[in-house]
This record gives C-alpha cells, structure tokens and sequence, in this order.
C-alpha cells in the first residue's frame, strides 16, 4: 500500500479514531511514524517496511516546502565528501517532534520554501554556510563540480531567488559559484555583503585559482 494515514483522515471522535489506529499499529497493520500520523508499507518477513525519511519529510512539510539535507548529509549529496551522518539530518522550515533523524530549523530561510527549491538547491545553501565542516576535497575541485551543477540539477533562478533570504556568507560563496558556472548576469541579483571583512572571510579558503570565470 505504501501510504501514510493521520487521524484526521476518519470520521469518528478523535480519540476514538486514535484507539484503533494505536491497535492496529499493536497489531503490526501500521507503523506509527509520530504522533498523529502513520504509515502502512509492505509486509514483509521481517515485518512492515518504513517509509523513507524524504517520503516522512514531505508528508509532513509538503513536497515542495524547500527542506533537504544538512551538514555531512547536504556535502555528500552534492558529491563532496564520502561521509555521512550518524542518522539522516535534514534542514527544515521548521522543527517538529518525534522523528527519527535530525532536523534544523530554517525557519528564517523562507527563500527557500518560496522558491520551492529542490533537496540539491538546499544542499548548496547548506554546503556553502558550512564549508569548512563538510568539505573534504579541494576547494578548487568542491567549486569546479558544483558550479558544474548549476543549469542541471541546481536552478540558477532558484537559487538567486532564495539568496536573499541567507546569510552574508552564503551569499558571497554564491555569487563565486555563479560566477564559475558563467552566471555572470545573475550576479546582480545577488546581494554582496555589506562589509568587507564579512567579504573576505567568507572568501577565506574558498579558493577558485585556476577555475575559468
């Protein structure tokens, strides 16, 4: 079946619907993912099969509420490291309770859900805001292969779009990689920092010697 149910989705008082759900999870029928809202997968021998953490993610936020993955997660995705996290972390606009990965709030990185942006389109922002954490390969090299992905998996309008909802940094660090990727009439609809030592810091380490511009 591979669906997810909430409460709301049965006639009857709210308590009563949540009895037999909470049974039918005893009974191995569902699998209570958090609380008000279940999944009932395929059995298998081993028993119900979970829903993945994307497929959780978006019944609970929406498909297109501009969540992905954070930290190592968001790195990994774009090809930048080969770690992964402990347990699944994701950025999120906001945090909710009961789920077995790790999310961050971005509730004030509202660019992103209003440009619907993609799990690779938040991976970027998230990859540039923790560049020094995640990255485990040249910078050179980083920006050559994700500047690559711009016009393919990561949407130049997208990402311009939700800039100006992220930091000075992250800003910074984009206007870098449009400008590899041949971006250049996008720059100006990306905000610079104001300050220049924010400038220069942000641009500390984030070497494009060599990289055509």
């Amino acid at each position: 079946m591979n669906r997810f149910f909430e409460v709301g989705d049965f006639g009857g008082t709210h308590s009563a619907v949540a009895r037999t759900l909470s049974r039918l999870v005893n009974d191995g029928e569902l699998v209570r993912v958090r609380r008000g809202l279940y999944w009932r997968g395929i059995k298998t021998p081993l028993g119900m099969s979970y829903p993945s953490a994307t497929a959780t993610l978006e019944a609970i936020y929406g498909k297109l509420s501009g969540f992905g993955p954070a930290y190592l997660d968001a790195a990994n995705l774009l090809g930048l490291t080969t770690q992964i996290g402990a347990r699944p972390c994701f950025a999120v606009p906001y945090e909710v309770d009961g789920l077995a990965m790790h999310l961050v709030s971005r509730s004030r990185r509202t660019g992103r859900a209003i440009n619907r942006l993609t799990a690779h389109e938040v991976a970027l922002f998230e990859v540039l805001g923790d560049w020094e954490r995640v990255v485990d390969m040249p910078s050179t090299d980083a920006i050559a292969r994700i500047s690559s992905m711009v016009g393919r998996t990561i949407r130049a309008d997208a990402v311009v779009g939700a800039a100006s909802t992220e930091s000075a940094r992250v800003r910074e660090r984009l206007r870098m990689v449009l400008r590899v990727a041949g971006c250049t009439d996008a720059l100006d609809d990306v905000a610079p920092a104001t300050n220049e030592v924010t400038r220069s810091n942000a641009l500390a380490g984030f070497s494009t010697s060599g990289l055509a511009a």
